[in-house]
């Protein structure tokens, strides 16, 4: 037995044939002598060969299934594909990959065509129709580096250093701040960006947790800091975005019945609205929210759709950012 033949027909199976999809022995001889003349033998080694294959995903060795049928001719077909990943996984994980806005197209394509080695040609061809998504604006090429270094401090228990940085006025990204002896605690996918939620031991005991969005960060490294176990990590963030805040209020609201799914979906369907007999086609409900600049954003982005009925102090609030903007608008 050759034991690069083998690998040649293990290929040929895994790129010619697939659940639905399959060869005889005479398909498989004709494509391996053709792309590989010095393989070239008897059909009966290459059908040796074959079972060889079988016995090997019959003992579960490896992740593929090798199946054969025989034909109403008497004749034997072959199909091998992976049982755990067909053409729908696929779809799904290379649209996720295809709408990524933290990787660039380079990137894409590199991490899409190691995962074409597991379908046939006929499935990638059906997956070349890929979801399409704008350039992104910020390509931190440095970003599964970053991740993978941030996992692995996770499972090694060990501290961080690394950069962080913002755009300045030229759209270049620039260090703001260094971060020494940071305590990985995990990462979180938020609004379109990841995070890291972590420690950082330059604040008070009670106020160490922190979220750095990833893509910000660079020059990451492991620390020569001393990883301390953590007791009760309370991996918290805000309701309209990443960062908590320490300000709660029951907030009552009149919002315009096209936003109901938006606000069930934002405060989770325990809240109890009432129809508002004042104004047709308005609803009231109330609900508690962290007061930070992600809820001043949450609201004013519903435009002319809600209104915060109560209490006076987060009416007045947003009534003041109103006048900001106006301000900004005069003469």
């Amino acid at each position: 037995m050759s034991q690069s033949r083998l690998l040649h027909i293990l290929s040929i199976l895994e790129t010619e044939t697939n659940e639905r999809h399959s060869l005889s022995l005479q398909d498989v001889c004709q494509i391996l002598f053709s792309r590989y003349p010095e393989e070239c033998c008897s059909p009966q080694r290459v059908r040796n060969d074959i079972a060889t294959l079988q016995a090997v995903s019959d003992e579960g060795i490896m992740s593929f299934h090798l199946e054969q049928e025989t034909t109403w001719r008497n004749k034997k077909q072959y199909r091998l594909y992976h049982p755990s990943f067909g053409l729908n996984e696929a779809r799904m994980v290379f649209d996720s990959i295809s709408i990524s806005p933290l990787l660039s197209q380079s990137q894409k394509n590199a991490i899409l065509s190691s995962l074409e080695g597991l379908l046939s040609q006929k499935e990638v061809q059906q997956l070349k129709q890929r979801v399409q998504a704008r350039p992104c604006l910020m390509q931190n090429e440095m970003l599964p580096h970053t991740l993978q270094l941030i996992y692995q401090a996770i499972e090694d228990h060990k501290c961080l250093s690394f950069d962080y940085t913002r755009f300045d006025i030229h759209g270049q990204q620039k260090v703001v701040k260094s971060y020494r002896h940071i305590r990985p605690i995990q990462v979180v996918w938020e609004q379109e960006r990841y995070y890291l939620i972590a420690l950082n031991p330059a604040h008070e005991e009670t106020d160490q947790q922190r979220n750095y969005r990833i893509d910000r960060i660079i020059n990451i490294s492991f620390d020569t800091g001393t990883w301390k176990p953590f007791a009760t990590p309370l991996h918290s963030y805000g309701q309209f975005d990443m960062f908590s805040s320490k300000d709660k209020s029951v907030v009552t609201f009149r919002i315009h019945k096209t936003l109901l799914d938006m606000v069930f979906e934002t405060f989770g369907t325990d809240i109890i609205c009432h129809p508002d007999y004042e104004k047709p086609d308005w609803v009231i409900f109330s609900a508690e929210v962290d007061l930070s600049e992600g809820f001043d954003r949450w609201v004013l982005r519903q435009t002319n759709k809600i209104e915060i009925i109560a209490p006076l102090s987060v009416r007045q609030h947003i009534q003041q950012l109103l006048q900001q903007i106006l301000s900004n608008y005069g003469d």
